[in-house]
């Protein structure tokens, strides 16, 4: 080992160098701890704009899905009504098609009168059809 005299600097230069590389290396320390701190610090505010940014995002999405929503309810009821609508309306031209069907027989079959087509379209005019509500 090589002491103060034999290198030919002082003990007290190397005593002072010793005690910067221990203040350097304790402030690289130093510096190595604020660096662990600073990054908890930016991954805590990095997650926090991030969760600030998503609650941006979702809420109009939000209010987005519940119109939406709300409207696709107003659809369905308006299929429903069309569709009960549709059914109402088969059924009406099935009784009016039954009705003209049997007016065109009564109307070709031998011995046809016009008083006798008269009474067929009176009675029928006075039968279930009307009474549904159906007008012919």
């Amino acid at each position: 080992m090589m002491t103060a005299q034999a290198s030919g600097s002082p003990y007290w230069v190397q005593l002072l160098i010793s005690a910067l590389g221990l203040f350097g290396g304790a402030s690289g320390l130093g510096v190595l701890a604020t660096v662990a701190m600073q990054r908890r610090k930016l991954k805590a505010d990095t997650a926090g704009a991030l969760t600030d940014a998503a609650l941006a995002l979702v809420q109009p999405l939000r209010s987005r899905v519940t119109e939406l929503e709300t409207e696709a309810l107003s659809v369905r009821e308006q299929l429903t009504a069309s569709q009960r609508e549709l059914r109402e309306l088969r059924t009406t031209v099935w009784d009016l098609t039954r009705t003209l069907q049997r007016w065109r027989e009564a109307i070709f079959a031998p011995g046809a009168t016009v008083r006798r087509i008269q009474a067929l379209v009176m009675e029928e005019d006075r039968g279930p059809h009307r009474q549904r509500g159906h007008v012919q």
